[in-house]
């Protein structure tokens, strides 16, 4: 596992992980424009595809874990009734909600997919067979995990944006996603950016850090003068 880097601690710490969760959040600069590995998938109805299988068009994936009591189930859900609200064509973009813990697999994703209704044509509810396969995948996303114990597993709660050759452009980050996050995301993967977009994104985590240092400077030099 990779050391957290300091300014996304930092920014974690600031924002107290509402935004990424109670997980380690994702080093963007690693990822974004990189492609994560073409991995095996095996669907809940049986079939198996890959990343390339989805070339062509915007891919969303969410990666949760079936048996997961709080987190994953209000972003599976509010995932469904955020493309229904959306309402875009199900040949535009694809979905792929896929676990992470190596420990689940079929039978686990289609009792999830079963019990939230997760029955959009376009949206593949999956695991990864191979766990190697599957953490290469994880790391390419920068998608880090910790257990907290056997059901419970801590983890950041977020939507990775592929473009139409599988290559990762955006992230979102909540529990709760609305579809102008989604809209959001998927125009920045078909290479709709705009420059203000790209200068708010670097600025606000530049701006959390500097709060939380400009905070740790203070009680520092408070506790000096003490």
């Amino acid at each position: 596992m990779r050391v957290l880097p300091l300014a996304g601690y930092l920014l974690s710490f600031t924002l107290g992980c509402p935004a990424f969760g109670q997980g380690v959040p994702p080093n963007l600069s690693n990822t974004l424009g990189t492609k994560p590995p073409n991995v095996r998938f095996i669907d809940t109805e049986g079939r198996t595809f890959t990343l390339n299988d989805l070339k062509g068009k915007p891919v969303i994936l969410s990666p949760i874990y079936a048996g997961c009591p709080s987190a994953c189930i209000v972003i599976s859900r509010s995932l469904k009734q955020a493309l229904i609200k959306l309402n875009l064509s199900p040949e535009t973009y694809t979905v792929v909600t896929f676990t992470f813990d190596p420990k689940e697999g079929h039978a686990h994703m289609r009792s999830f997919r079963q019990k939230h209704q997760l029955n959009l044509p376009n949206w593949r509810i999956a695991y990864v067979p191979d766990d190697r396969a599957l953490f290469e995948l994880l790391d390419a996303i920068d998608f880090r995990f910790t257990y907290v114990s056997e059901q419970v597993k801590d983890h950041p709660n977020l939507l990775v944006f592929l473009d139409s050759d599988g290559v990762i452009r955006h992230y979102e980050f909540g529990l709760e996603f609305t579809p102008v996050q989604l809209e959001r995301g998927l125009r920045i993967a078909r290479g709709q950016y705009t420059l203000w977009e790209r200068i708010s994104d670097w600025l606000f985590p530049i701006g959390a850090v500097g709060v939380l240092a400009t905070g740790a400077w203070l009680m520092l030099g408070g506790r000096r003068k003490r």
